[in-house]
Formats: structure tokens, sequence, C-alpha cells
């Protein structure tokens, strides 16, 4: 049985100032002995297939940025869970648009210089299944998906939902989770969201032996 931190999205370099402090006490105050980043870890704006923000740094400068901030993350956290997300796969999805195949790129934990670090696109811990959560939607994505799976699921994705909802039958419960996430909503990358009147819910997730909890940021204490 699993201690799990799940953390939300990053999108590095555009995380929130402090969520990284925040992860960290949260893996130490739970006494927690698993960590699944759940997607979107970097950000591949001025790759993006929408229209680039001219005040956002070019392909070359964002990714020696993004570099960097996975770095921090990679020494607080070496050994962890990646559920890819659709902003991780920016550049194969890219790559296969131009007909470039999968052998001609490198894998992401050479890219991202995160040897220790198991990229995938879903995990199951615990009987939870964990996923980034693309193509979930609705006022509770993850209660949505745990309804259809008739499974626990834990996901991020959807940055402005976060908590826990239960299903219950006579055989069993099992639950839904928006971690939330740890994105700076003033950052360059989402601009786009600056009228949205939703914003993101800064927070991350604790899973105990398949139980969940989710912790919200004090956003004044970690600046």
């Amino acid at each position: 049985m699993s201690r799990v931190l799940a953390i939300g999205d990053i999108h590095a370099p555009c995380e929130r100032n402090g969520y990284l402090e925040f992860c960290q006490d949260m893996y130490d105050a739970w006494s927690c002995d698993t960590v699944v980043f759940m997607g979107d870890v970097v950000d591949h704006h001025a790759i993006s297939f929408h229209a680039m923000n001219p005040e956002a740094p070019g392909p070359k400068d964002e990714a020696k940025l993004t570099l960097k901030a996975i770095k921090k993350w990679y020494s607080v956290f070496p050994n962890a869970k990646v559920c890819l997300g659709n902003h991780d796969k920016r550049v194969v999805r890219l790559a296969a648009s131009s007909k470039i195949t999968k052998f001609f790129l490198k894998s992401y934990s050479k890219t991202w210089e995160t040897p220790n670090w198991e990229w995938g696109v879903k995990f199951t811990i615990d009987g939870v299944r964990y996923f980034h959560g693309e193509k979930c939607s609705g006022m509770h994505p993850a209660y949505n998906a745990a309804r259809k799976r008739g499974q626990s699921v834990c996901i991020g994705h959807c940055h402005s939902r976060g908590g826990i909802k239960w299903l219950c039958n006579d055989e069993k419960r099992w639950f839904g989770m928006d971690v939330g996430t740890g994105v700076d909503d003033d950052a360059w990358a989402f601009a786009y969201a600056e009228e949205q009147i939703e914003k993101s819910i800064v927070s991350c997730g604790i899973i105990i032996d398949g139980m969940p909890y989710h912790e919200m940021m004090p956003l004044e204490e970690y600046k």
C-alpha cells in the first residue's frame, strides 16, 4: 500500500511561486512515499498550435527556462511517476504532423534530464487510476471519469476544478479527485484566460492506501 502525493499541472516554467515548497511540505506532513505528477509538467507555449503570446519567449529560450524549472522539481522529488499531459506531448504531436517518427525523438526522461522519473500515459496504484484527464470536463471532471470507469480516479488537466466526489453502490465505493493545479494564472502562457471568471485552484492530492485527501495551498503563506 502506498502514500501518494499527487501534484497538479505545473506547466513549467509557468508554475506558481511557492508551489514546489508547498508540495514538499505536504509530502513530509503526510509521510508520503510515492509521487505522481498529474501531467502538463511542461507548457511548450512557443510550439503550440494556438496563437503565441508575443510577450512569451521563443522555443529555444522557453526550453532553457523549462529545463531549469524541472531540475528544481527533480532535485526535491528524484523519484516520481509522470502522467503525460496534452502539453507534454506537443513536441510529439508537432513532429507527427510533419511526418517525423518517434524514432528520431529523444525520450521525455532524456529531454528533461529526469532519469528516475517514469513517464507514462496512466498508472494504477492501490486500485486508483492516475491519468492526466485530457478530454475530461464538466463541473466534476474526475467524478465523471470515475463514474464511467467504475473505478477511483485521480486527474489534473482542469485547472479550475479541485476536490473529491464519491460514488457508492451496495458492493463498493469509489471516488473521483480533481487535484487542482500549481500554475501561475498571471504567467504569459495563460494571458488568454485573463478575463476568465474561474481561476486556478492551487492545490494537490494525497492518497493514503487508496483513501483520498485534498489539500489547498495557503496562498499567503507560500509566496
